[in-house]
């Protein structure tokens, strides 16, 4: 042990001190109770040097101690153990023996409790009886007296049917009947049976002598003895207590009876069957739910009997109305004031009985038409009118506020309230509609002459039109028949949804002002001047005059009138429709549509506009071709601007502010940029149209070409003071106008060129430039024939010479490469060859291929040859490139794209040196020649 404990011994423990007994004893006891000691490690712990080791001696023995104490211990427990085992087993015997005497004692308890229940059984059985007997008796007591009360009540009313005295029959009747509710379990038996027989025999002859009673009713107009109204009254009672039966069949008889009367006095034939005594079976039944008051006053106010009346006579006159209208349909075309007048006269009837037994319409349905008419009126109602219709719906607003409490009722929830207003809509809609239904399918007569007097009226106006705006302030630049034509059709809607119809009927009204607004939409087309063809949708072009309109400048503010109407029109329709399908019915208020009115007078908007830009163009057409006939070949100075500059300066001095005052901003904007979309393409084409032109004639053609620009420019401030004009138009105006006359500057300046510079000015000023732009060039520049000879030269020359930074293009395909260099250019130059014939050509030159293949020899290769070089692999695939970039000149939109597509930053940037140096040659040649000529 104590080589191990020197090994693990580390160094420098000869200078510790050794470890006291005490703690040595404490830390082993501790170190014994853990789970995981380590005898070898404690050991090291506790004398980790040899001069720890003296206290090893006092350990051992302190351990020996604690030994001997556990043993003691352990033997103290282990008898203590055996001991306790016997007691337990004792204890546990103990137990068992008193539950077995608790079992016995719960025994008897029940035994005991068994017993003192048969024995209360025995003592209670005597009382049981004695209850049971107790309860039949009182039951039989009371069936019996119930019984007598019976018989005496039957035997009373018996004697007040005799008597005829109803209304103690009526509390009789109520009486026998609760009675005899008690006795349904006994009818088997014969004397109950017996009184149920003489009960109903006694109701059939009580209703039997009622109805007898009721015939003493006179249906006259004289006054009713009270006497009588006074037993009728009685009978009501009695008939209340039969039963629904007996009511229905009372209510049945007066309701017919009182129809027996209407029935004789209105018939479907005779002098009464006519619609526009329609009226008068209204004002009858008025007066009779008038004039008889205290006969309907004896019926119980649950039977509702004027109502039932009202609804009978409803169904009546409906039947009779439809007879009349199928009898006399082919009358009505000729006839259909007496129908409007009977339509409106039952539409008044219905919502006056409709008030009278249902309460009020919704404030919510008064308050959608009330919004409904003032939106139709809004845009036609003078200030006084205004404020009386403001008025008018505060002092509605009053009227409705009496009936709110009632809705609020219902809305919070009481149960009485919601049923009442349920019973109120019940009978709102039995009467809406109840006769006028019948006049529906009939009301195509009115629709059709509503719509053929509105077609009279419009055709009236338009032919009345004078063609200037009105005088009133509100509706400046409008034409006076455009406000009267929608004031009738307003008017039409309004008539129609208050006296006629808002469902099928208006609807169909509604269709046919739309098909009469379209007329209109036509006759506005019509009074537009058209070009010779009766076309006002043309496009203007170089070298026809089929497109040409030659308008008056007295026919521009009538023009510009038009659009302004056109819109007005737009705004008024939109609505109008709007409106209309507010008011109609929910069925037909989505069938509305009105885009195709919108559409129509949209389109009258842009053939005005279009009308307007074909004159200007009419006009200017003159200045251009007074351009092309100018000697610009001969001019040999450059003064100020050409006569065709004043005659264009003219006309946009004239017709600039008449159409800019008569037209609105945004449309006078729309005016300029389409004048000026239609006119820049047309004056870019006319300079080819041109003569030879010479040098001087090019700058004197570029100094027009700024001053026409500068008009353009001012053009959309004509007739406009400066405050009107936004930012946004006239910036994106300005910008089009430069961007397309640039063009034409930039052609001009390239005409204008010398012919050593003509193919790079044509390459700088112009890079978007097509193979057949060139060679019109050539054709209209002023030029020796060997001058021209040296342009294609140069050109040639340009497009074989590799650019600073070419374009990297795919390497043509072996058969490609095979193929003669002259073949693809050759095609490509034929498809976008322009008409004029090549002056190469004409001079007996190099053939038109010769432009684009460049030179040398590569040009005849045959397809037998050996291996082209890296050179004319090169040039070969620089003519592709030219070929598939000419192949798009007829189309400079393409042409375009192509060029954007080629010309990198890169090349852009590397490039702008030597276009510089063109333009430096450029003005040069300019100085040189004007030099020359002073000189």
């Amino acid at each position: 042990m104590s080589g191990a404990l020197e090994d693990r011994r580390p160094s420098g423990a000869a200078n510790m001190q050794p470890t006291k007994s005490l703690p040595v004893v404490e830390t082993a006891a501790d170190a014994f109770d853990k789970d995981d000691f380590d005898p070898l490690r404690y050991i090291n712990e506790m004398f980790p040097s040899e001069a720890s080791l003296v206290g090893l001696d006092p350990l051992i023995g302190s351990l020996k101690h604690r030994i001997r104490r556990v043993d003691t211990e352990i033997l103290g427990a282990v008898r203590q153990q055996s001991s306790s085992g016997t007691r337990a087993k004792q204890d546990l015997d103990k137990s068992k023996m008193e539950i077995q005497e608790l079992f016995g004692k719960i025994n008897e308890i029940r035994r005991k409790a068994e017993q003192s229940e048969v024995m209360v059984q025995e003592i209670c059985r005597d009382i049981k009886k004695l209850d049971y007997a107790k309860k039949h008796l009182t039951y039989t007591i009371t069936a019996l007296r119930r019984l007598a009360m019976l018989i005496n009540a039957v035997d009373q009313l018996q004697r007040a049917v005799e008597r005829h005295e109803y209304a103690e029959a009526a509390h009789l009747v109520e009486a026998v009947q609760q009675l005899s509710m008690h006795f349904q379990s006994f009818a088997q038996i014969p004397k109950v049976a017996e009184l149920a027989g003489r009960v109903a025999t006694l109701q059939r002859s009580l209703h039997m002598n009622v109805m007898r009673e009721f015939e003493l009713l006179g249906t006259g107009e004289e006054s009713t003895n009270p006497l009588l109204l006074e037993r009728l009254k009685a009978c009501c009672l009695v008939t209340d207590a039969l039963g629904y039966k007996a009511r229905d069949e009372l209510v049945d008889y007066v309701c017919k009876k009182e129809m027996g009367v209407y029935s004789q006095i209105f018939t479907p034939v005779g002098d009464t069957a006519q619609l526009d005594r329609v009226e008068r079976r209204y004002n009858w039944l008025r007066k009779r739910l008038k004039g008889r008051e205290e006969v309907w006053a004896i019926f119980p106010e649950a039977w509702r009997l004027p109502q039932l009346l009202c609804l009978m006579f409803c169904q009546v006159t409906k039947s009779q109305v439809a007879e009349i209208l199928d009898s006399r349909g082919a009358e009505l075309v000729n006839n259909v004031e007496a129908l409007l007048l009977a339509v409106k006269s039952t539409n008044d009837f219905e919502a006056e009985m409709a008030r009278r037994f249902g309460g009020s319409v919704s404030e919510d349905t008064e308050h959608e038409e009330d919004e409904a008419m003032d939106g139709m009126a809004a845009d036609d109602a003078s200030p006084a009118s205004a404020v009386r219709e403001r008025y008018e719906r505060m002092f509605k607003e009053k009227q409705r506020g009496g009936s709110k409490g009632l809705a609020g009722g219902a809305l919070s929830g009481d149960p009485a309230a919601a049923a009442l207003a349920a019973q109120g809509q019940a009978v709102r809609t039995a009467f809406q509609g109840s006769i006028s239904a019948v006049f529906t399918k009939h009301l195509s007569v009115y629709v059709d002459a509503e719509e053929k007097q509105l077609r009279e009226t419009m055709e009236g106006l338009v032919k009345q039109e004078s063609w200037q705006p009105m005088e009133d302030a509100q509706q400046t630049n409008v034409l006076k028949s455009s406000s009267e034509l929608f004031a009738v059709i307003k008017r039409s809607l309004t008539r129609c949804s208050k006296f006629v119809s808002t469902g099928a009927a208006m609807l169909q009204l509604c269709n046919a002002f739309q098909r009469v607004l379209r007329a209109y939409a036509g006759k506005l087309i019509g009074r537009l001047p058209k070009t010779a063809s009766g076309s006002v949708n043309a496009t203007a072009s170089a070298g026809t005059t089929d497109w040409q309109i030659k308008m008056p400048d007295d026919d521009i503010p009538v023009v510009c009138t038009i659009v302004s109407t056109a819109e007005y029109c737009n705004e008024i329709v939109g609505s109008l429709g709007r409106s209309v399908a507010k008011m109609l019915d929910p069925p037909f208020g989505e069938q509305v549509d009105v885009s195709e009115e919108e559409d129509q007078f949209q389109a009258v908007t842009t053939a005005c506009l279009n009308v307007l830009i074909l004159a200007v163009e009419t006009r200017l057409d003159v200045a251009l071709q007074q351009m092309t006939r100018m000697p610009w070949a001969t001019l040999e100075t450059v003064g100020d601007q050409s006569d065709f500059v004043n005659v264009f300066s003219k006309v946009l001095g004239q017709v600039g502010p008449l159409i800019g005052a008569a037209l609105t901003t945004n449309y006078f904007r729309f005016f300029c940029d389409k004048l000026a979309n239609s006119f820049t393409p047309r004056f870019y084409e006319y300079i080819f149209r041109c003569r030879k032109i010479g040098e001087a004639g090019s700058q004197q053609l570029l100094l027009d070409t700024q001053a026409i620009k500068a008009l353009l420019l001012e053009l959309p401030s004509a007739g406009k003071s400066k405050g009107e004009e936004g930012a946004a138009g006239p910036a994106g105006f300005s910008s089009w106008i430069s961007r397309e006359l640039g063009r034409a500057e930039a052609l001009l300046k390239v005409v204008g060129s010398r012919p050593d510079t003509l193919a790079d000015n044509f390459f700088t000023l112009m890079p978007s430039g097509t193979l057949p732009d060139y060679q019109r060039i050539i054709d209209l520049k002023a030029m020796k024939r060997s001058e021209q000879q040296q342009c294609i030269d140069t050109f040639n020359k340009r497009v074989g010479r590799p650019a600073p930074t070419p374009v990297q293009f795919p390497r043509p395909p072996p058969q490609q490469a095979q193929a003669p260099a002259g073949a693809a250019p050759r095609a490509a130059a034929g498809d976008g060859q322009h008409p004029s014939t090549s002056p190469a050509v004409a001079s007996g030159g190099p053939p038109a291929s010769s432009l684009s293949a460049g030179p040398g020899p590569s040009s005849t290769a045959m397809p037998g040859r050996s291996e082209p070089t890296e050179e004319q692999l090169r040039a070969s695939t620089q003519t592709q490139e030219l070929a598939n970039r000419f192949k798009f000149g007829a189309n400079d939109a393409a042409a375009r794209a192509s060029a954007a597509s080629i010309n990198v930053s890169e090349r852009m940037k590397e490039g702008m040196a030597g276009s510089l140096a063109a333009m430096k040659r450029l003005n040069l040649g300019f100085k040189r020649s004007s030099q020359q000529e002073s000189g």
